[in-house]
């Protein structure tokens, strides 16, 4: 069955975003006097819930199709399944496997990977609070990832009061994060569970506060990535070490404690990342280490495939093997492509304009950045615990999206973790160096 928007759909939306909009202005008027930040609440939450009515109208009168619609029509059918008969099918919510092999069930697909079955299982529990409306079921998808994306952005804004306005922008005004992490899809999840690891991990070593519900959502979090993107953790979770790390030897004022402790303490911490990486990658299925490179390597031949079949917008590096030294010969080409590309005169359709015109912007922005800091711009990044955590992860996750994808409209989606925490780093940058001038002109 063909996924439809219809009036009664846009009707439903408005009532959704209207009860929504009230719940977040009550919010903001609450918080806002102890947090001003909050002022940007109602902000943030428009961007994502007009790039979820965006996503959605575009997924059914342009795309007429994708895997959004796909995750919707199987939790549209648990759904159906569920309450013709509640009693015998409640169980799904416990063992989402109760209707594999079920012959009357034609949404068999979803069981195909854990990954395509968690999206799916969220989708079922969607469709139950936003009444099998799909463009509904979107808007309720695009408000938990904001949550989750606010959390982050709100302690990050404590750390960084004067950067509030600016540290907007990273979070929830890239065109593309808009569009692509706020419909029905794994990345809408995926972005707001880095949120709330970001919030708790900032709660538990920077606020020293609700340190066991912080634990409990940092378990949550990662296990909702982990069945979606596992590879996301093996970037993130060393990523948060090293700002743990700097954290604690930012607090050590005695130069033998920075000698002897810290150097045992870095240590430890990039054993302790290997070990969760190691036990992650073992129930990680395709996306295992020992799995990684073939995995990596079919993305990059499929996405290949599809931009020269169907017109897909893609791109080459040329030949080069899947290895760590033909990965390394690939660095530098894989960090343009996810940062900078498409460039304008490569656009073939709308979205990949989308993409052009704000690869465009950034490259702008980093060039002024490289005239006015200059060599400083690298040296403020390593000296800011939070910009050299975040610009870590854009760079190593920056160049595994961009050495796969080999695809625009792939790509656009892959990068999103890695463009939020990039810009944001630079932004953080921006506006300590803004700081420091305007402390010379006084």
């Amino acid at each position: 069955m063909q996924t439809e928007i219809n009036i009664l759909d846009f009707a439903l939306a408005f009532l959704y975003i209207v009860a929504i909009s009230a719940a977040c202005i009550y919010v903001r008027l609450l918080k806002i006097k102890t947090q001003p930040h909050y002022k940007y609440f109602y902000i943030g939450l428009l961007a994502k819930m007009i790039g979820g009515i965006y996503f959605a109208i575009f997924s059914v009168f342009y795309y007429k199709g994708g895997d959004t619609l796909f995750y919707f029509e199987a939790g549209k059918a648990c759904n159906e399944y569920i309450t013709e008969n509640m009693a015998e099918n409640i169980g799904f919510f416990v063992n989402p496997y109760i209707f594999k092999n079920n012959h009357d069930f034609l949404h068999q697909y979803m069981y195909g990977s854990r990954d395509v079955l968690t999206i799916v299982y969220h989708t079922t529990i969607i469709s139950f609070l936003g009444l099998k409306s799909y463009l509904v079921c979107t808007i309720l998808f695009s408000f938990i990832s904001f949550v989750g994306l606010w959390l982050g952005y709100s302690n990050l804004c404590k750390m960084y009061p004067n950067a509030s306005k600016y540290l907007l922008i990273g979070f929830f005004l890239v065109p593309t994060a808009i569009m692509w992490s706020s419909g029905i899809l794994k990345d809408t999840i995926t972005q707001g569970a880095i949120g709330w690891i970001l919030y708790s991990v900032s709660n538990i070593f920077v606020f020293k506060r609700r340190k066991s519900v912080s634990f409990i959502i940092i378990f949550l979090a990662s296990w909702a990535i982990f069945n979606l993107k596992p590879y996301l953790l093996y970037v993130y979770i060393p990523c948060l070490l090293i700002w743990i790390q700097s954290i604690y030897k930012a607090k050590i004022k005695s130069i033998f404690f920075k000698v002897t402790i810290l150097p045992i303490l870095f240590i430890s911490l990039i054993l302790l990342s290997y070990f969760i990486s190691v036990n992650l990658s073992k129930d990680a299925g395709k996306y295992g280490f020992d799995k990684l490179g073939k995995t990596l390597e079919g993305f990059h031949s499929w996405h290949g495939f599809l931009a020269a079949t169907q017109d897909q917008s893609g791109y080459s590096f040329g030949e080069f093997e899947f290895t760590p030294l033909g990965i390394l010969s690939k660095v530098p080409a894989s960090l343009n492509v996810t940062y900078f590309r498409p460039y304008l005169w490569e656009v073939r359709n709308l979205p990949t304009l989308l993409g052009a015109i704000e690869g465009f912007v950034l490259l702008l922005f980093c060039l002024y950045l490289l005239v006015k800091l200059r060599l400083g711009l690298f040296t403020k990044i390593y000296k800011n615990k939070e910009a050299y955590f975040m610009m870590l992860f854009a760079l190593i996750f920056g160049v595994v999206v961009g050495i796969s994808s080999y695809n625009f409209g792939a790509l656009s989606r892959y990068k999103i973790p890695a463009e939020m925490f990039f810009i944001t780093s630079l932004i953080l940058v921006y506006c300590i160096s803004l700081g420091e001038k305007r402390i010379k002109n006084r």
